[in-house]
């Protein structure tokens, strides 16, 4: 089959793999706005350009005879290059440009779940001046301040935690009034956040296994917001603070997400409906969609998936979901990313840095290329998130204790990772906080 990968971050290089593993009988074609070291090692043609550019991207597939497209990213599926694939006869994994309004809007996000679906949402408020911005904080209390368009996981700030006062937060509300002219305001919610992804076919869902992303940039959930700094899952596809009801919420949240945004669209969604949620003592509840994979928990879930992928991805592109052959290896995962020091602020972007794939192989890892790119005296960093290690074995903490020892090794002076994410004490934290604050609720 011949195959057409949009993107060219760790999430893409972690989808090629998983499309790559039977490259006799497949070939791979890639169009990123930048080349990756690792997809280029598997790509027969690469083509840069703008994710905008949904003509370019439509002519470089048709040109290549492409059956199948998997679109990585955010940005092409608002532009909507689904649907200008799917004119053109290619088979395409990623909803239409009217579906992905789910992630590029977060107004219409919560007006959909408020007309529709009729659960799991916290209060919130589209504001469009500072008066209403103060009446709905002192309504509501603590705020998350949420910008209205794509942030890149890093434009949302919480009260509480990066900012404490009214006054701070109507400032923020007013640099984003100045920047677009309206804000989403969000009670703050108190609880663990997962990831619940699913494969998604005209009405059908495959829930992948639950996983936790970490979106500080430095240990303790301290410093700004990141695209997220590392993921772990667990063997049995759940997280240990979570109970069968808020999976099974969050599972149904899913699917009456999906029969909304068809009847609203009048389209069968085809791709992957990320729910981002968080467990709280009053239940589940949506901090946000993305209607791609999740980066970083796309690592952990194409390193975990042991179907065939292009036949499987294929037929969910025709409609037809198979959700028994959507397997995944009955084992834990860890990935930890590694960043510029000065991520998520800028500085030291162009730094030249080396890393021995042998030796990360050799110890059971696997090396996952993202923000940086190859040139002859080394790989050079781009200023986002360079590349990830993943692993998987019985639990995180396991495998994360293993994989510091490794990075001690070999991580270069100019970059840094959290050394946390999987620790099994900070694991143990988040079971008892969940257990306190459901206790406190009964009281």
């Amino acid at each position: 089959m011949r195959i057409g990968l949009i993107g060219s971050g760790g999430r893409e290089h972690a989808i090629a793999k998983a499309l790559c593993r039977y490259p006799s009988r497949d070939s791979l074609f890639v169009y990123g706005s930048h080349q990756n070291p690792g997809i280029q090692k598997m790509a027969v043609l690469s083509l840069i350009g703008d994710m905008r550019d949904i003509h370019g991207i439509e002519d470089f597939f048709t040109t290549n005879r492409v059956e199948l497209v998997v679109v990585g990213p955010e940005v092409p599926l608002i532009a909507g290059v689904s649907d200008s694939l799917r004119h053109s006869g290619i088979k395409v994994v990623g909803p239409s440009k009217t579906q992905a309004r789910l992630e590029g809007d977060k107004v219409f996000m919560r007006d959909l779940l408020r007309r529709r679906v009729k659960r799991g949402s916290p209060r919130w408020k589209e504001v469009k001046d500072i008066t209403s911005a103060r009446e709905f904080i002192n309504e509501v209390g603590q705020v998350a301040v949420k910008p209205i368009g794509l942030t890149g996981g890093k434009g949302v700030s919480v009260m509480g935690v990066h900012f404490q006062t009214m006054e701070d937060a109507l400032q923020r509300v007013q640099s984003a009034l100045d920047e677009d002219g309206v804000v989403l305001l969000e009670e703050r919610l108190i609880g663990e956040e997962f990831s619940r992804i699913a494969f998604v076919s005209d009405g059908k869902l495959s829930a992948m296994p639950v996983a936790q992303d970490f979106k500080y940039a430095f240990d303790g959930d301290r410093g700004g917001m990141t695209g997220g700094m590392g993921a772990y899952t667990m063997t049995d596809g759940s997280l240990p603070f979570l109970t069968k009801a808020d999976l099974q919420e969050a599972d149904t949240i899913l699917q009456l997400t999906v029969k909304a945004i068809e009847q609203e669209s009048h389209e069968n969604y085809r791709g992957f409906l990320y729910g981002q949620f968080i467990a709280t003592a009053q239940g589940v509840r949506v901090i946000e969609f993305n209607v791609r994979l999740g980066d970083p928990e796309a690592i952990n879930l194409m390193t975990l998936f042991r179907a065939d992928a292009p036949l499987f991805l294929a037929n969910l592109a025709d409609g037809s979901l198979d959700e028994d052959a959507a397997a995944f290896l009955p084992k834990a995962s860890l990935s930890k990313y590694v960043v510029p020091a000065a991520y998520p602020q800028s500085g030291n972007e162009h730094v030249l840095v080396d890393f021995d794939e042998d030796e990360i192989s050799r110890e059971g890892f696997s090396l996952i290329f993202a923000s940086l790119v190859e040139k002859p005296q080394g790989f050079e960093t781009l200023g986002s998130r360079a590349l990830a290690i993943v692993g998987v074995g019985d639990d995180p903490g396991s495998i994360s204790t293993k994989m510091e020892a490794l990075l001690d090794r070999i991580e270069p002076a100019t970059l840094r990772h959290r050394k946390d994410i999987g620790d099994a004490r900070l694991l143990d934290a988040k079971i008892n906080k969940m257990k306190s604050l459901r206790s406190e609720a009964r009281k």
